[in-house]
């Protein structure tokens, strides 16, 4: 007997003793079916999970979108609200042109400054004394007013003879260069009113013949000739000057 027929036999005793089954033949497969009759059975518990496959290779880089064109420019936003008001600033000096030019003059007296100082230290001959003043003779041309700068700048004046004792010491330095030399006299404030620096009426006097004359009107300071005589003299001539300290 083939196991096919018994396999066939098997199945049939099973069936036949199993309530509510049927046996069928399949007449094309030659075969029989077995079905069983009754309520349907319950559901089985669920299968494990099978293992994890292996990991497929990466696909291919998509395709780059393309940009599309911009966009149209927005309308401009509304103005914000103002800004807090800054701080009040400093106020502008007015007077800034004229101490910047001041400070220009002052540095170009620098080097004379120097050369003043120079003669104090170095120049022994070109200092004279009588009683209770010394004089120093300064070996540079400046104006009248550059002179009495330098010579206040060294704790001095420029010199102003009043007697004829002083006149003598200052003509002592006067004679040793061939220039004439400023002093502290002038009539700035008055025509024909001379005075001293601090504004104190010149008592004593040593014109030279026919001076003072404000020759061409514009001599209004002092300086000392070769003679020791004095003349009036255009203030912003370039003499040589004598301090008195």
């Amino acid at each position: 007997m083939s196991i096919m027929k018994v396999l066939c036999l098997l199945l049939l005793h099973v069936a036949l003793v199993t309530p509510g089954t049927q046996i069928c033949k399949d007449p094309d497969e030659n075969a029989y079916s077995i079905i069983t009759c009754g309520a349907p059975g319950k559901n089985g518990l669920p299968g494990l999970n099978g293992a994890n496959g292996a990991k497929g290779e990466p696909g291919p880089p998509g395709l780059q979108g393309i940009a599309g064109p911009p966009g149209a420019k927005g309308d401009r936003g509304a103005n914000g609200e103002p800004g807090l008001q800054g701080p009040k600033g400093e106020r502008g000096d007015s007077m800034g042109p004229a101490i910047e030019s001041l400070k220009l003059q002052i540095s170009g007296m620098d080097s004379r400054l120097r050369d003043l100082q120079a003669n104090f230290e170095n120049q022994e001959k070109d200092i004279a004394r009588s009683r209770n003043k010394n004089y120093i003779l300064n070996r540079f041309e400046v104006t009248y007013d550059e002179a009495k700068t330098i010579c206040a700048s060294g704790g001095g004046q420029l010199a102003v003879p009043r007697t004829q004792e002083e006149n003598q010491a200052i003509f002592s330095l006067r004679k040793k260069v061939q220039m004439h030399t400023f002093m502290g006299i002038n009539d700035l404030q008055y025509e024909g009113d001379f005075r001293d620096l601090s504004g104190q009426v010149i008592r004593y006097f040593n014109w030279r013949a026919g001076e003072p004359n404000n020759l061409r009107n514009n001599e209004d300071c002092v300086e000392m000739w070769d003679d020791g005589r004095w003349n009036d003299e255009n203030c912003a001539s370039k003499l040589f000057f004598i301090c008195e300290f």
